[in-house]
């Protein structure tokens, strides 16, 4: 399959580079030879990593469109500020958040044969490399690249799962019905002290099910890498232990789709800011008899002589310029039709403002990116009213059908990193009794609940709670303080227990004593 064609259905420049910044490769193993994945990691750097780095950029709020040196203002004596809001950051985390902020419950099927054991196994290798926030970093990444990668190798006698970054790393699958991967690249760029962009050494790694190779340090800016690299390393290995996971079947972000509305909503509050800049700086109209020193000097000159005429037109127009610069227009006042001169005045000008339909404006935008992000905004004064249950999932409708999505495509990938950890541990003749398709993985909403509400729900119900339970819901007040109170309160009634417990007991032996 030839990468570098362009297809003729694609009308745009903009549809021809989406096009190829979100191709997914495929080659016959057979034909991945260094120059041909050369070829592979040349598309990569030049049409699919520009893409991966604007995104991050987006995310770090350093919006690229309004940060562009063709966003400067006409008028290069007004104010230029340029504001960028970080709603890829908010689009982000919060889906993440709502998905994996609360951990991933990992469990194993429940059998007979071993099941203690297997449990002991899978919270080894979970512990081991720290799950929970390895997850969260790989579903952010998901969320934000619309891709992610996790490498799983084995060092000493134990797993080891690692992130590796979406920018500097891609998968190639086969040519079949249904694609398989069969090779991962990585190409990672090597410290340079002296900066020379024209020459930015690579170290290129390939994994395949049974080899992993790395290069020599490799130019790739310059194109060299076209022609292939040099292996300096080659391992073999047993499996391919690379996994790519999906946002989505066409690898793109959360946000991909409303970066056009974030920039227009940065644009507008660009605009308002220089405008509420400028308005400091309103233009002053004097009108009124003022002597120009440049009067009549078009009249004196000869018209032939070009170079005076250049230097005054020069002159002129430095004269406008500082003008502008002092925000100060000089202007003559007229004669009447008496024949009198008009009245001398000063006075500021500026440009009208329609605040209610630019505010219109930018809320209706605000308002889009949440809507077509499917994410909730939660500084709507509406979104914490006292709605019923219902409403509010209604609410949280959006969110709750993507992260169903999202959880789908992401237990996929976790499933195969299990599968890796499995072959790798057979491989070693480890004591590994799991069988990775029985792994479960469940999610929990992360989303704020009002267990005072429910506590007492249930307790109007007839439930009955410990002390120690109800105390974690004291607001300001450390649980020990009301255990010590607690006890403080009681000993009066501990006492006169013990001392209805001592006569009971003086009245048995009287009892006893009668009787005898």
């Amino acid at each position: 399959m030839a990468i570098f064609e362009t297809d003729n259905s694609y009308q745009t420049k903009a549809e021809r580079s989406l096009h190829h910044a979100l191709m997914q490769y495929q080659e016959d193993l057979s034909k991945l030879t260094p120059e041909r994945v050369g070829q592979f990691i040349m598309h990569h750097y030049n049409k699919q990593r520009p893409r991966l780095l604007n995104l991050d950029s987006y995310y770090k709020g350093i919006n690229t469109k309004i940060n562009s040196a063709t966003s400067r203002r006409i008028d290069e004596y007004g104010a230029d500020v340029r504001l960028g809001h970080p709603f890829a950051q908010e689009i982000v985390d919060f889906h993440t958040a709502f998905s994996v902020g609360n951990p991933i419950h990992i469990s194993v099927d429940q059998d007979n044969n071993g099941q203690e054991d297997k449990h002991e196994q899978l919270d080894k290798i979970n512990q081991e490399n720290g799950v929970d926030s390895l997850f969260y970093d790989l579903f952010a990444d998901m969320s934000k690249y619309g891709r992610a990668f996790a490498n799983v190798y084995r060092e000493g006698d134990a797993e080891k799962i690692t992130r590796l970054s979406p920018t500097n790393t891609f998968m190639i699958y086969s040519n079949d019905v249904d694609p398989v991967p069969i090779m991962a690249v990585r190409y990672t760029e090597q410290s340079q002290i002296d900066d020379d962009l024209d020459y930015q050494p690579y170290v290129i790694e390939t994994w395949t099910d049974d080899e992993y190779k790395a290069s020599r340090p490799t130019a790739i800016a310059d194109g060299t890498v076209v022609d292939g690299y040099n292996v300096a390393k080659t391992t073999k290995l047993t499996t391919l232990p690379i996994v790519e996971f999906w946002n989505n079947t066409q690898r793109m972000g959360d946000f991909d789709g409303v970066i056009s509305l974030i920039d227009a909503y940065d644009a507008a509050q660009s605009d308002t800011a220089n405008y509420m800049q400028d308005s400091n700086d309103a233009m002053l109209v004097i009108k009124g008899d003022i002597d120009d020193l440049l009067e009549g000097a078009d009249l004196a000159a000869d018209p032939d002589d070009k170079e005076y005429l250049e230097k005054l037109a020069k002159e002129k127009q430095e004269l406008v310029d500082n003008i502008r610069k002092s925000r100060t227009l000089f202007l003559k006042s007229g004669i009447s039709g008496a024949g009198q001169q008009t009245t001398v005045s000063a006075d500021y000008i500026h440009k009208q403002y329609d605040t209610a339909g630019v505010e219109a404006y930018k809320n209706r935008l605000y308002k889009n990116i949440h809507s077509f992000s499917r994410t909730p905004d939660v500084s709507d004064e509406n979104f914490a009213s006292n709605a019923s249950g219902v409403a509010m999932q209604y609410k949280q409708l959006g969110v709750i059908q993507l992260a169903k999505t999202k959880r789908r495509s992401f237990s996929k990938g976790l499933s195969s990193v299990y599968g890796i950890v499995e072959a790798l541990e057979k491989a070693a003749s480890g004591p590994w009794k799991l069988d990775y398709q029985d792994i479960k993985f469940m999610y929990t909403d992360n989303l704020p609940t009002d267990d005072v509400a429910t506590v007492q729900i249930l307790q109007q119900s007839g439930a009955k709670f410990p002390h120690e339970y109800l105390d974690r819901y004291a607001p300001g007040i450390d649980t020990s303080e009301l255990e010590k109170m607690r006890e403080r309160e009681n000993e009066p009634v501990n006492a006169m227990q013990e001392e209805m417990k001592r006569l009971q007991d003086k009245t048995s032996q009287l009892g006893d004593e009668n009787d005898e």
